[in-house]
């Protein structure tokens, strides 16, 4: 929680408050038996978007004990090609218990009229630390990875279905027992008011999770979230 705090200060520092969006989530795997608990706040200054998150991990057999996952920062720049059309350059900055990673990436969106809109992101997470791979031998496990986007929107509501597929660069295998894997990840979020925003994701990971040991269980993860627009406050 001291992690969390120190996060939100900086974030929030004078001169650092243009469009300031604090968002919570929670998360359970379902064949994975975790929770997770994520917070995360960002602001918008023109084309630039910055942010900051922390994630916390709790087992389902000990839910009151809560440990820091990670921590990101992210920040990027749109440059609007013309009305509808989008190049959103990014970087990413990761690190947790298993050591840390960049994550640049480059985003093309296409408003494709007043309600749809769809993008693609192609994104590189390279370690910086060594794993044993599959061959007992130290390598990176770095990742390409690449999200698609197709989303409906009106005053109201915001739906978004967000497709992923990752591999290793490496030999190194996910919990499916392969060098490849994908997910689907289905986001719904009301629009209550510009302040309040709740919304609820259900991803898809495929044969994903892992259990005592036990590896390629198909995996849900359910989610549930509040997005809160802090220059509306008050």
């Amino acid at each position: 929680m001291k992690k969390t705090a120190l996060l939100l200060a900086m974030c929030c520092a004078p001169g650092l408050c243009h469009a300031v969006t604090f968002d919570m989530r929670g998360g359970y795997k379902e064949a994975s038996k975790t929770y997770e608990s994520r917070f995360k706040i960002s602001q918008t200054v023109g084309a630039f978007w910055l942010s900051m998150e922390t994630d916390n991990k709790q087992g389902s057999e000990n839910f009151d004990q809560s440990t820091t996952d990670y921590n990101e920062l992210e920040g990027n720049y749109k440059y609007h090609l013309n009305s509808s059309l989008y190049a959103q350059p990014g970087m990413m900055y990761h690190w947790g218990k298993e050591g840390a990673q960049f994550r640049p990436y480059v985003k093309f969106g296409w408003k494709m009229t007043q309600a749809w809109y769809s993008a693609i992101r192609f994104r590189y997470d390279w370690n910086q630390y060594d794993s044993v791979d599959l061959n007992g031998e130290n390598h990176k496990g770095s990742q390409e990875r690449i999200d698609l986007y197709l989303g409906w929107q009106n005053k109201d509501w915001d739906i978004q279905n967000n497709p992923v597929f990752y591999r290793y660069v490496n030999d190194f295998h996910f919990n499916n027992g392969k060098q490849n894997s994908w997910e689907n990840d289905l986001v719904i979020r009301y629009k209550h008011n510009k302040t309040w925003q709740p919304y609820v994701e259900w991803d898809y990971m495929e044969q994903q999770g892992k259990y005592n040991g036990e590896s390629g269980l198909t995996e849900n993860r359910f989610r549930i979230g509040l997005s809160i627009n802090l220059d509306n406050l008050g």
